[in-house]
């Protein structure tokens, strides 16, 4: 496993020995010399990284055309956000550039790729609008997690409310404290636990001080401790907006959310959206937030899905293994 830098999330958490930090030069040269016959990159759409996972794409198949070694190139895809908005983040891109992008970006994975795995239905209805791209081997794998609640019993407060991830507006934190004071209007009894850092993290201490027996803010914890705290929760929130590039692929949050049980309440932007849908999860709409998500959160406390029914809807094995096992099967 080769990788470039480190995400904020890993703070306090021990890299595995088998994970190697390197730079693009590193990585070239130890692809070019690898005995390995199946190499998992980074999607095609972490528009960012193209240039890099063009050179990493092309490396790998060469390297093996020159030596006669067999490649295979594989990857995960999580993306669902719109073409011209990864092309253009905020700004419009003409729909001829839009056409010429993907018409290239199609080619380019046709050429490459040998099978792509899907992260949610979303994310294989962009792919698949791609020219192309639907003569690559592909398959979809919810990205769900498995049951994580394991056997201690857990009696939580039932009208505790949480929300992980980065304090930022596009993770929906200014949609969601104003949200929660008309919640706190409706419901007398309601708690929110806010966990993360992030740029809006002055703001949150500032609003929590005005009702701090309703509302708590923890900051950063290590990944083990906010897994605890989540299972001391019935309603995890997460109100994911789009900001130009990026939407909300799956949520992590969401994920240690359902594997302990909770109720999820969200945006339409993740792409679990549907499946959250049909399991009763309430999912409201990103462009009318501000008149739904009070609402959406209220339901969630009042009438919350029992946990046991919420982790019978989730698969033995994780999305994620299940999709690494078959990009990876001989």
């Amino acid at each position: 496993m080769l990788y470039f830098t480190e995400k904020y999330d890993l703070a306090g958490s021990e890299v595995p020995k088998q994970f190697r930090k390197v730079n693009l030069k590193q990585a070239l040269r130890l692809l070019r010399g690898s005995r390995a016959t199946v190499l998992e990159m980074p999607e095609p759409l972490w528009v960012r990284f193209l240039p890099t996972g063009i050179a990493i794409a092309l490396t790998w198949k060469l390297s093996g055309f020159i030596t006669g070694r067999k490649r295979v190139l594989v990857t995960y895809a999580m993306e669902n956000n719109d073409l011209g908005n990864l092309i253009g983040g905020n700004r419009r891109v003409p729909a001829a550039c839009v056409r010429a992008f993907g018409l290239g970006l199609g080619l380019y994975i046709r050429l490459v790729l040998d099978k792509i795995a899907f992260a949610s239905e979303g994310s294989r209805n962009l792919y698949l609008s791609i020219p192309f791209v639907k003569s690559v081997e592909n398959r979809v794998f919810e990205e769900l997690p498995s049951d994580a609640s394991g056997d201690q019993e857990i009696t939580p407060d039932p009208d505790s409310c949480i929300f992980v991830g980065v304090l930022e507006e596009r993770k929906g934190v200014l949609e969601l404290l104003k949200a929660w004071e008309e919640v706190e209007e409706l419901n007398p009894t309601a708690t929110l636990t806010i966990i993360g850092p992030g740029p809006l993290a002055d703001l949150v201490v500032s609003w929590v001080a005005l009702n701090p027996s309703r509302r708590t803010y923890v900051g950063q914890l290590p990944r083990a401790q906010v897994q605890k705290t989540i299972a001391t929760a019935v309603t995890l929130i997460a109100p994911s907006m789009p900001d130009g590039r990026w939407r909300e692929q799956v949520g992590l949050p969401i994920k240690e959310g359902l594997a302990q049980g909770l109720t999820v309440v969200t945006t339409d932007q993740t792409g679990l959206d549907s499946w959250l849908q049909r399991h009763g999860h309430h999912v409201v709409s990103a462009s009318n937030i501000d008149a739904e998500l009070p609402t959406a959160i209220q339901k969630a406390i009042e009438h919350p899905l029992n946990r046991v029914t919420v982790i019978e809807s989730l698969p033995r094995v994780e999305g994620r293994y299940q999709a690494d096992s078959w990009i990876h099967e001989r």
